[in-house]
Parts: C-alpha cells; sequence; structure tokens
C-alpha cells in the first residue's frame, strides 16, 4: 500500500487543463507500471484533506497533478497532520499550473512522457519547509512554504491574484500580468522592522520582500537567486524604497539572477525571520495569500522528501 502513489488532481490548475488532460497522463503512469489511486479536487482547499486522507489510509507517495498553488495545498496537508512524520512522505509533480516555479527548481520537465519517466525513476531529495506564523481574520495562522513567499508588493500581487480565483476565474499568465499591473499601480512602499536570528536586520521604508526555500517565483523570476533549498536556512530579499521609474529598468535583473546588484536590495540568509509592517502588509507563501503581517518563520531542515530531476 505505502509503495502505492496518490494522485491529487487539482480540476483548476492551468485553467482546467489538469482535469481535461488526466487520461492522457493516466495511461502514461499506467504504461510506466507507477500504482496510484487518483482523487480529483471540487473546491478550494480539498487538495490538503485529500493529501490529509492519503496518509491516514497509508499512502506515502504523494503526485500533484497542478500548479505552485496545489502543490502549496498538499504540502500543508502534509505538514499540519502528526500522524505520519513528513519526512516519510515524498512529493512529485506534474506541472500544469501557471506559473510551475518549484517545478523549475527541481528541473521537473513539462512532457508528460519526460516527468513520468522522472517519477518512475524514483530520484529523491530531502527538502527544508519553512513554517510560516501569521494573522489571518484576526486570528493566528499558519501555512507551509517549499519554495518562496514576500510581502509588500510581492504580497499585493497575490493578494489581487487570490481575489480573482476567488470569483472562479481561471489562473493564467494574462490574469497573472493584470494584478501584477494593478499592484504596481498602486501601491506605496511602507515601514518594516525585519529580524533575522533575533537581530535586527533592517528598519525602514521597503517596497518589497522575498523569502526562499527556492529561488523561483512569478513564472520564473528569482527574487531569491542564491536559495539553496536543503542547506537549512531561508534567504531574505529586501527591495527598500525605490521609484517606481528604476524598478521597471531594472526589471530583467530579476530574470538574470542579478537583482542584488540593484543599490536598493538588500540580502540575508536566516534560520528564523521576525517581519512586522505599518500598516500590516499582506502575506503571501507560494503564491497563496496567507493574510497579514506580524510574521515569524522558521526553517524546518529536510522536512518533505520529493522527487527531483536535478
Amino acid at each position: 500500500m505505502a509503495d502505492t502513489w496518490k494522485v491529487i488532481v487539482s480540476s483548476m490548475s492551468g485553467g482546467g487543463k489538469a482535469s481535461s488532460e488526466w487520461p492522457e497522463i493516466a495511461e502514461r503512469l499506467e504504461a510506466r507500471g507507477i500504482a496510484y489511486s487518483v482523487s480529483f479536487t471540487k473546491y478550494r482547499f480539498h487538495a490538503l484533506e485529500i493529501a490529509k486522507d492519503a496518509l491516514k489510509e497509508g499512502l506515502r507517495h504523494i503526485i500533484v497533478i497542478g500548479g505552485d498553488g496545489a502543490l502549496h495545498e498538499v504540502l500543508s496537508g502534509v505538514m499540519s497532520q502528526s500522524q505520519v512524520p513528513s519526512n516519510q512522505v515524498t512529493l512529485a509533480i506534474i506541472p500544469v499550473g501557471s506559473g510551475n516555479d518549484w517545478a523549475r527548481l527541481h528541473e521537473i520537465p513539462k512532457g508528460y512522457d519526460d516527468v513520468t519517466d522522472v517519477i518512475a525513476r524514483g530520484k529523491s531529495v530531502m527538502q527544508n519547509v519553512a513554517k510560516v506564523e501569521s494573522v489571518m481574520d484576526g486570528a493566528p495562522f499558519v501555512s507551509y512554504m517549499v519554495n518562496i513567499g514576500g510581502l509588500g508588493f510581492d504580497a499585493q500581487v497575490c493578494h489581487n491574484f487570490d481575489l480573482e480565483k476567488k470569483e472562479g476565474k481561471a489562473t493564467s499568465d494574462a490574469l497573472y500580468l493584470k494584478c501584477l499591473l494593478k499592484g504596481f499601480m498602486g501601491y506605496d512602499a511602507r515601514k518594516f522592522r525585519i529580524v533575522t536570528d533575533g537581530n535586527l536586520f533592517y528598519e525602514g521604508d521597503v517596497f518589497s520582500v522575498a523569502m526562499g526555500i527556492g529561488k523561483y517565483s512569478g513564472g520564473g523570476m528569482m527574487q531569491t537567486p542564491d536559495a539553496i533549498f536543503d542547506d537549512g536556512l531561508i534567504d531574505l530579499t529586501v527591495i527598500k524604497d525605490i521609484p517606481k521609474s528604476k524598478i521597471l529598468r531594472k526589471i530583467p535583473t530579476l530574470f538574470t539572477g542579478k537583482i542584488h546588484e540593484v543599490k536598493e536590495v538588500i540580502q540575508t540568509r536566516a534560520r528564523v525571520l521576525e517581519i512586522s509592517a505599518d500598516p500590516e502588509s499582506f502575506v503571501e507563501v507560494d503564491g497563496e495569500a496567507v493574510g497579514f503581517s506580524p510574521i515569524r518563520v522558521e526553517v524546518l531542515p529536510a522536512a518533505i522528501r520529493v522527487i527531483t530531476n536535478l
């Protein structure tokens, strides 16, 4: 039973592509001798519930068919239960979402033949996870990060994107671009206080904050270009107050991994981050809105096993 994979199909991922192309994916899994049972998500956070149920049933291997948001839900299901140690669980992804940034980190291919070959080969590594404590609806809220999270402008964009998804709009690059432009036009820097491992790192005006276990976000941007997923640390990139005209000129540095060469950008690494903002900031984790600041983020080393193509 433990060698059987639980396949979780995120029905809305890729504008419904995950569901419509499931027969094609199933054919390839079966051709490679991968035993599985499958469930389709029917509502938001259903993937979290399915993952928990799968572990209760004795399964320890989970394939996510979807994007970063679906992977985030499944990870949250694994990390928020206490019956099975998370490091005994293996996650794999067949990427069909809009960003697929975590899949990019592990060089997971998009073609169904290639990605099922990777899963069948079974090469895996242990990866860090970060526990993120924020505030949701006035109460403490806990989420788990496998890739990148942020505050400030970064989180404002994700909040706008989240509102669009709640209205039932299918995720797409065009929808993300719309939210990006809306956030850019309406967002201004605010006061932040950032403490790393108990020491004050920065206090002042901040445009955006990124914290990364991984290095890719937003469809290939590198806000934390030097992040290493198994080093036991969270990479932190802080963009201080910066003219919007300069932001536009420096966009290419996000794709070349040279964002830290921009004068207004500072960086560090830490095991624990404590961040507050005035006024409060939205918070996003793996592209999903998870409430407001203040936050406390702590790395959980080697917390989950993942299928990789590195």
